[in-house]
């Protein structure tokens, strides 16, 4: 009932309510995702915000923006603006692109090493955020998420929405950010095509090249391969996205093609280190 404007006659249909169910599969998808990437995270682990990588400090400034916008349609009564925004940020800021991009990091870094443990301090993070943010509108699924990670803490409707460090919000990297995102669409864009034609099999085998004046300032090629989920990125003169398949061979771990692989199976340099 929450995510239908409540100002308006309420509409009913299978249409209507396919929609309704696909929007609360997604916020529960979010879930079942932090519960699993959050599993056996101790605070001892955490990381402070200045050693975090910047696609962590972004990710926190979308969060402090999304908390203001939440509490003024809680001082609004708008339940329904509450509950579109709360679906967005879980659908396109976080799992298309941040857990997209950070699965790579979470699955295959070194569990003691800086970025992942970054990551997973973030996700701590938006755990806790989250789940309070869903209690108003997804009362029973928040109360379950909630218990699922914490059984013997008091109920979720009894925690409070703490206020967000003010240090998170960054409007420079969010600038820098919001670029870099409008590339990453051309990018994935002009990937889609070789795979419909099977030149190749993801993201991780393409090799691409964008535009010079395009790039956001302060991100270098291995940030961009790492953001684009692509095997290298290099710039040239012209205007348009190109994407070819890498020549490299690809790692039997993390499944990379990188300069580093001796040959298809073989394990990459961060890789070996990772095992050994």
């Amino acid at each position: 009932a929450l995510s239908v404007d409540s100002t308006m006659d309420h509409r009913i249909g299978d249409e209507i309510l396919k929609g309704v169910a696909d929007q609360y599969r997604k916020l529960r998808n979010t879930f079942r995702y932090l519960l699993g990437a959050l599993e056996g995270y101790e605070a001892s682990e955490a990381v402070d915000y200045a050693e975090m990588p910047e696609l962590e400090r972004y990710t926190l400034h979308q969060l402090a923006e999304l908390d203001g916008k939440l509490r003024q349609c809680i001082a609004d009564y708008d339940f329904n603006e509450y509950t579109r925004l709360l679906t967005e940020f879980a659908n396109e800021d976080l799992s298309a692109f941040l857990f997209d991009i950070r699965k790579d990091r979470l699955y295959c870094d070194d569990p003691a090493w800086v970025e992942r443990r970054a990551y997973r301090t973030v996700l701590d993070t938006l755990f806790h955020a989250l789940v309070r943010y869903a209690a108003p509108v997804l009362v029973f699924t928040a109360e379950e998420v909630w218990t699922t990670r914490f059984p013997d803490a008091k109920s979720i409707h009894l925690q409070q929405i703490d206020p967000l460090p003010g240090e998170w919000t960054d409007e420079a990297l969010a600038t820098r950010f919001a670029a870099l995102r409008e590339l990453r669409e051309d990018v994935t864009e002009a990937i889609e095509p070789l795979r419909r034609e099977k030149t190749i099999r993801s993201s991780n085998e393409a090799a691409v090249s964008v535009p010079k004046g395009a790039v956001p300032e302060g991100f270098d090629m291995g940030d961009l391969a790492e953001l684009f989920i692509a095997a290298s990125v290099s710039t040239h003169e012209g205007e348009r996205v190109t994407v070819s398949r890498s020549s490299d061979n690809k790692c039997g771990r993390c499944w990379r093609l990188l300069p580093s692989v001796s040959e298809d199976g073989e394990l990459c340099d961060r890789c070996e280190e990772v095992v050994n």
